[in-house]
């Protein structure tokens, strides 16, 4: 009995387990039926809500609707009808989403400038659908201006905006604070702004000048101070090109490169840095993109160009060849400058003898030598006694070109002066007149003809003296040998000079000269007649200029005027003023009554 009833109590339970069972199981039926007949009412209420706000034209409430009549999928009820209408209200999707992604560009612009960029493009795309807009028929405005109000971003953009100006203008206004790149990063952003941010565009574009203007006044001096000069300059020209891509006049930028330029300019002139000058002048002048919009600068660099070609001919005035040709070799860097250095050349050689020999022989030493302008068909000739025993003589021809020869003057001669003997030889040849040293005379005299094929010897006679009576005609003063103690005549004969006539007594040409040194002159009293050696180095019409000892001695008188060592007798009359150069400078003066040479 006791199992009979265990098994009674389990069959209980079990059939308890099975009712709840059922129960539940037809509570969930019950509910199921329930959910979907509440989803096909609410689908049904949310097609038909939507189909009616479509009809009234409110087709962003009936975009809604459907969408939300879209996401009860779980049964078909005008599934179709619902795809279609959302397809014919694809521009409320579109725009929608057009308009949360704006929003959602604006809520993280208040960070660096990459999200102030990206701020500037949402408000350029928003105005761009706005224009579009404008152009579409009256329900796509009503789409916009619903969705527009809803989502209030006229209101957002100018928040924003207004922040992004002002985050944008206190990096500016730091300086040296930000970097270039972030610096022209916010300018460029700063222009891209609307003008409604700054009132007009009038105003945003007297604003951003000052701005800009401030900036680069900073910016461009740290350029100036760090930089070298081509960089700065490149620097320049890139800011310059930065403001021209963004239609940005910048008038002030060029004056304060103009104003570096010349002041950086001047400075190398003033400490005479003409290689420098230049370097930095051709350095400017080959930036076109610079150099063509700066007519101040060229103007300046022409004007110092013109002064330093001046300068060297000042030098070159001066007697300053040297340092005239240098000066002009740095300009010619710049410009040809070598037909002014072959000029000044060619007036050195004509104004120094040594200048001219060296150009006919290089590397040649000279012991004596002499100069004359204008003789035997040249503009300048030099002739000069070498170390090693030689006579050279250079002809300076109009064409700049030189002329040389060179001959043996035999062994045994000490040269003490070297001049030209014009009129001594009997054709259109030059003439050099050597001065040894002699034991018993004077001098010894020695004349050489010279043409193209070397020396032919003139004149061999040592005495106290010689003058040109006439054209081959010579009175030698005391020769040694024949014609001893008297004024014997030479003539020209066969080529070379002999004694022709018998000696005549030399008649004393003044016994009652004082005979001095030329360091004398100076403490003679005027009038005294005086009887001393000099060297003629010029000479002209009625005069010549004698030089030694360090003085001037101008020489006055009818004679034949030669080059060279002269013993001259005259009155002494004082000091006076002569021209050399363009200088004037003091002399001593002598009415000269006779002359031996």
């Amino acid at each position: 009995m006791k199992g009979l009833h265990v098994m009674l109590g389990s069959t209980y339970h079990r059939s308890i387990r099975y009712r709840n069972g059922a129960i539940l199981l037809l509570v969930l039926m019950l509910g199921l039926a329930g959910y979907k007949g509440y989803s096909v009412w609410h689908k049904a209420d949310l097609y038909a809500r939507a189909a009616a706000e479509q009809a009234a034209g409110r087709d962003v409430e009936a975009e809604v609707l459907y969408m939300r009549a879209r996401d009860i999928s779980s049964f078909d009820y005008k599934n179709d009808e619902i795809s279609a209408a959302l397809s014919a209200l694809r521009p409320v999707t579109e725009l929608k989403r057009l308009f949360a992604s704006l929003a959602s560009e604006i809520a993280v612009s208040n960070g660096g400038s990459q999200e102030q960029a990206r701020l500037v493009q949402a408000y350029a795309a928003y105005e761009a659908k706005k224009a579009e807009v404008a152009a579409a028929d009256e329900s796509a405005k009503k789409r916009f201006g619903e969705l527009k109000d809803a989502y209030k971003l006229d209101e957002q953009f100018a928040a924003a905006l207004a922040g992004a100006k002002k985050s944008l203008t206190a990096l500016l206004q730091q300086g040296n604070g930000a970097s270039a790149q972030e610096g022209e990063s916010a300018m460029s952003l700063l222009l891209q702004l609307p003008a409604s941010v700054y009132k007009d565009e009038k105003t945003k574009r007297k604003d951003l000048n000052t701005l800009f203007q401030k900036y680069d006044t900073t910016r461009l001096q740290t350029i100036f101070n760090q930089k070298s000069f081509e960089e700065a300059l490149g620097e320049i020209v890139r800011i310059r090109q930065f403001y021209s891509e963004r239609k940005v006049e910048a008038a002030w930028v060029l004056p304060k490169a103009e104003t570096y330029v010349q002041g950086t300019l001047t400075r190398l002139l003033e400490t005479n840095d003409v290689p420098g000058f230049l370097t930095h002048a051709k350095t400017f002048q080959n930036l076109k993109e610079l150099s063509g919009s700066s007519s101040k600068v060229n103007a300046f660099i022409q004007s110092s160009l013109r002064k330093q070609t001046a300068k060297a001919e000042q030098l070159a005035s001066a007697g300053k060849y040297a340092d005239a040709i240098a000066l002009y070799k740095v300009l010619g860097d710049y410009k040809d400058t070598g037909k002014e250095i072959r000029q000044t050349e060619i007036r050195w050689m004509a104004a120094d003898p040594g200048v001219l020999l060296a150009k006919a022989k290089d590397n040649v030493r000279f012991v004596q030598t002499a100069g004359a302008k204008g003789l035997w068909g040249s503009e300048a000739i030099a002739a000069g006694v070498t170390d090693r025993g030689t006579l050279v003589t250079a002809r300076l021809q109009a064409d700049g070109s030189v002329v040389s020869t060179e001959g043996e003057i035999g062994g045994g001669l000490a040269v003490k002066a070297v001049s030209f003997a014009d009129g001594l030889g009997a054709g259109k040849l030059p003439v050099v007149m050597l001065e040894s040293q002699s034991r018993t005379r004077n001098a010894r005299y020695t004349a050489y003809e010279v043409d193209a094929s070397g020396l032919n010897a003139l004149l061999d006679v040592e005495a106290d003296g010689y003058k040109l009576q006439s054209a081959g005609v010579l009175l030698v003063r005391n020769p040694a040998g024949a014609g001893s103690g008297q004024e014997a005549v030479y003539k020209l004969q066969g080529g070379q000079y002999a004694l022709a006539e018998v000696p005549q007594r030399v008649p004393d040409p003044s016994p009652e000269a004082k005979d001095i040194q030329p360091s004398e002159l100076p403490q003679q009293q005027a009038e005294t007649v005086v009887r001393l050696p000099l060297t003629i180095t010029r000479t002209g019409s009625g005069m010549a200029v004698a030089e030694m000892d360090g003085l001037n001695v101008l020489l006055t008188g009818k004679f034949s005027w030669k080059p060279g060592n002269a013993v001259v007798t005259g009155t002494y009359t004082g000091e006076t003023k002569i021209l050399q150069g363009d200088r004037s400078v003091q002399a001593y003066k002598i009415n000269v009554s006779h002359i031996e040479q």
